[in-house]
């Protein structure tokens, strides 16, 4: 590149500057994968980029178009790749996410505000009362109207809350498995 500024500034003009170009070797050529932190992840205009920052000579940064699933945040390492024949590469996977991610919520098909003193009942076709949800101070409250009710999935069921507990008011409590039960917890108290 000096000797084209050179041959411009002695006035050898564009077509001689740009011939000596020919000389010129290409600059390193840029591994097809590697790992680049990402600065941002709004785009300006596009969806689907990440401001990248690579450390090479010198801190570089630049918008690339992210893998359809992959999402990542503001100080997540990202494995970038480039696809032979294309200049700039593409993110395709995050490497250690540290921020907790957040879903976007889902968007509500169907939305209706309850007050303090209504309910939603469903009920079966024959009138008898099957669930009712109410709002309350703590939150939702879910009622299972029917004198016995049965939860059922077929593949695996998880529940899953800052907290649980499960009271029986009268009778016992019985966990049954077809394979081990294992209880995890920091201390575990038995009466």
């Amino acid at each position: 590149m000096k000797k084209v500024e050179e041959a411009r500034t002695v006035g050898l003009g564009d077509d001689i500057a740009s011939a000596l170009l020919d000389g010129v070797e290409p600059g390193p050529e840029r591994p097809s994968s590697e790992i680049a932190e990402c600065v941002a992840d709004e785009h300006p205009v596009l969806t689907g980029r990440a401001r990248c920052r690579f450390q090479r000579e010198g801190a570089e940064e630049s918008w690339l178009p992210c893998l359809f699933g992959v999402r990542p945040r503001p100080g997540d390492r990202v494995l970038v790749m480039r696809p032979s024949g294309e200049p700039h590469g593409l993110v395709v996977g995050v490497v250690d996410g540290f921020r907790r991610r957040i879903e976007p919520d889902p968007r509500a098909a169907h939305v209706r505000r309850i007050g303090a003193d209504e309910v939603i009942r469903i009920e079966r076709e024959d009138g008898a009362p099957m669930i009712e949800l109410r709002a309350s101070d703590k939150g939702a409250t879910v009622r299972l109207l029917s004198k016995d009710v049965s939860l059922a999935a077929e593949g695996s069921l998880e529940i899953a809350a800052e907290s649980v507990s499960i009271a029986a008011r009268a009778g016992g409590v019985r966990v049954k498995a077809a394979d081990d039960v294992e209880i995890a917890g920091e201390h575990i108290h038995l009466n």
